[in-house]
């Protein structure tokens, strides 16, 4: 196995791994390429174990200081214990999950020359810094670790002004919130389009949609609310929150491509929410659809259709000629007349944000599903970590609307702050909790979330400075963008090299930016925003590069790219054979000309060779040509004898067992 595949698999640099070997008695070589297989188990207990060995001196180092007498540490959590924390967080949450009183972590802030109060931010860098000096392990929580943080607690929170609502008597019936979702580009938007008779999908770069849509449309006198979210693998996070919020699910599937990973993604959701749902099998007007073919594929995953003896419904459909919309409709009314959709329309309102922006000239804007209750013009809500006043309201045509009810998607302006994608609505009247709200607000502007930063931490960033690095400054259109591209890069983790956003932020690229990506040397990705002139004009002069693009996928690629070039050329050994020395016929300065037996594999012209006395390793040098019988040859094989001149170290002796190898510089990709 490549020495770079053992890195990989614990975590470490390339460099670090072959620096620590030798400290756990593994001698393969300072230059080594290859590690035999037989020694990578050995070599990764190793590392573990020497790893726990030192988190357990480490611990008991720390237990020992506390008790000398550090008084104020007996509040909090085990020392040492292992706390994760997003890119950002606000100093009174950092506390709690520390399990320490503010106050401290404002001091030890402040002892780092950070002046902070409880509702800042900090990065993660600094807290990493605040945290190793109150003893804690800071690390990284992963995309989908804060993602299903977030989720558990606004549920929770939902549930929870929700409750009782069943019993109430005021209750009636409300349009039912539908989700379509399916791989991209196998119709999710056509199909919308079909049903309200517009064409969304030409507003779309490329086609595909990349932020969820909210309409509403009429079948049978009945309103049905449509949630539209991207099928593109990189907005995982958008279609869970889809499928937390809605109903039903219409499950699109192209009957000419049949399952695709996405597929399989959103069957898992679905189930997992415990939605009913209905299979729309699209695009049957293609030559190559294949209904059937999609209904096995759903009879493997225990997902009988109709038609087969099962439960599961399924409808064939043309987005694109418009045919069987109308079966399809009058099917999801029924799921929705079976389930009894109700909610209280005279209570205060409740819903869930699932988009949000900074316009230029409205503030922040977000766009929200009312779920119970009747949101009005002139009420009052907090919203997450911000408040606001509802000053305007629009549906999805654009339309002003004075109410809000049950199940109705309306885009809201007179927010105090912008709310995280799937926040919880709440209108109240409570001028303590509005108060309470307010002092908490986190203003975000086109330009980017501030954040406090440390200047105390050379020892991290020379550490940085061995690897490669690709540094961004990241711009977006919406927080589901943001928080989709984020996720996505995730998936580029290296341990030999670093994918560093060093700022994240809502709106047009300005002039700031410029001058922050000019200082670290890093690059602004544009992602379905604009430049101001000032900073284009920026940019060309201080040399700062602005990736331009309205389609993930490309942005993705183009990073991809981007830390594949980073990447150092991997030297890839190939073992190709032994052979036993049987005779050594001439000895010269620099080369030596030997006969032996090929014992195993084969042996190759301008190969490398590597002379074993026993286990112990002799020397190296270069197999520069091959004899059999009387004639030069290019290659012998097991079984066979042989003559070979061998270039180097002239210290072969009778019975060294000679391994002959090849050596290759390839390029490295990022493992998928």
């Amino acid at each position: 196995m490549n020495v770079s595949e053992v890195a990989r698999r614990l975590k470490m640099n390339t460099k670090e791994l072959l620096e620590t070997l030798p400290e756990l008695g593994f001698d393969i070589g300072k230059r080594a390429i290859k590690v035999d297989d037989r020694l990578v188990d050995k070599i990764i207990m190793a590392v573990e174990e020497d790893r726990k060995k030192k988190r357990i001196a480490k611990r008991e180092g720390k237990v020992k200081e506390i008790k000398l007498g550090d008084k104020d540490k007996d509040n909090k959590k085990e020392a040492g214990q292992e706390v994760k924390i997003g890119d950002v967080i606000i100093v009174n949450e950092f506390a709690e999950k520390l399990g320490l009183p503010v106050t401290k972590v404002i001091a030890e802030l402040m002892k780092n020359g950070i002046m902070s109060t409880l509702n800042e931010r900090i990065d993660f860098e600094t807290a990493t810094i605040i945290g190793e000096d109150l003893d804690f392990k800071i690390v990284k929580a992963s995309a989908d670790d804060e993602l299903k943080e977030l989720s558990e607690e606004r549920d929770k929170h939902l549930k929870k002004i929700l409750a009782g609502e069943k019993d109430d008597k005021n209750l009636v019936e409300r349009p039912p919130v539908v989700v379509v979702m399916g791989h991209v580009d196998h119709g999710k938007t056509k199909l919308l389009d079909a049903i309200r008779s517009t064409n969304v999908a030409e507003g779309e770069s490329g086609g595909i949609t990349q932020h969820i849509g909210a309409y509403q449309v009429e079948d049978n006198n009945k309103l049905i609310t449509f949630l539209d979210t991207p099928g593109h693998e990189a907005f995982k996070a958008m279609r869970a929150r889809g499928s937390k919020i809605a109903d039903v699910a219409i499950i699109i599937v192209a009957a000419d491509e049949g399952f695709k990973p996405q597929t399989l993604e959103v069957i898992d959701l679905v189930q997992k929410e415990k939605l009913p749902f209905v299979v729309a099998i699209n695009k049957i007007d293609k030559e190559g659809a294949d209904v059937e073919k999609v209904k096995k594929d759903l009879s493997e995953i225990n997902l009988i259709p109709e038609d087969w003896g099962g439960k599961t419904v399924c409808v064939p459909i043309s987005a694109k000629e418009n045919k069987n919309i109308k079966e399809l409709l009058d099917t999801v009314l029924l799921v929705a007349d079976l389930e009894e959709f109700k909610a209280n329309p005279n209570r205060d309102a409740v819903g869930t944000i699932i988009e949000s922006h900074v316009d230029k000239g409205q503030g922040p804007v977000a766009t929200a599903l009312v779920q119970s209750g009747t949101l009005n013009l002139g009420d009052m809500f907090i919203v997450g970590k911000a408040s606001g006043k509802v000053k305007a309201m629009k549906n999805y045509k654009g339309d002003d609307l004075k109410t809000a009810g049950p199940s109705t998607p309306v885009k809201i302006l007179g927010l105090k702050g912008l709310p995280q994608v799937g926040d919880i609505l709440e209108e109240t009247t409570d001028k303590k909790k509005l108060k309470a709200v307010s002092k908490n607000i986190q203003f975000s502007s086109p330009q980017s979330v501030a954040t406090v930063t440390s200047n105390n931490n050379q020892d991290d960033d020379e550490e940085e400075d061995d690897l490669p690095k690709l540094t961004v400054v990241l711009k977006t259109d919406v927080l589901g963008s943001q928080e989709a591209i984020l996720e996505a890069f995730e998936k580029f983790k290296n341990p030999d090299i670093e994918l560093k956003v060093i700022k994240k932020g809502l709106g047009n690229v300005t002039d700031v930016d410029i001058m922050d990506a000019e200082t670290a040397k890093a690059i602004v990705l544009a992602y379905r925003v604009n430049s101001v002139p000032s900073a284009k004009e920026l940019s060309r002069d201080r040399n700062v590069p602005i990736l331009d693009f309205d389609i993930i996928y490309k942005l993705l690629e183009d990073i991809e790219e981007r830390l594949n070039n980073l990447l150092s050329p991997e030297t890839v050994r190939r073992e190709l054979g032994k052979i036993k020395v049987l005779a050594i016929f001439k000895r010269g300065k620099k080369s030596m000309v030997v006969g032996g037996k090929v014992i195993e594999g084969k042996a190759e012209t301008k190969t490398k060779v590597k002379v074993m006395r026993g286990d112990e390793r002799m020397t190296t040098g270069d197999l520069t040509s091959l004899q059999a019988g009387k004639e030069e040859v290019r290659e012998v094989v097991k079984g066979q004898e042989c003559g070979l001149e061998f270039t180097g170290d002239t210290i072969i002796e009778e019975e060294d067992v000679l391994e002959i190898y090849e050596e290759k510089v390839e390029k490295r990709i990022l493992s998928k």
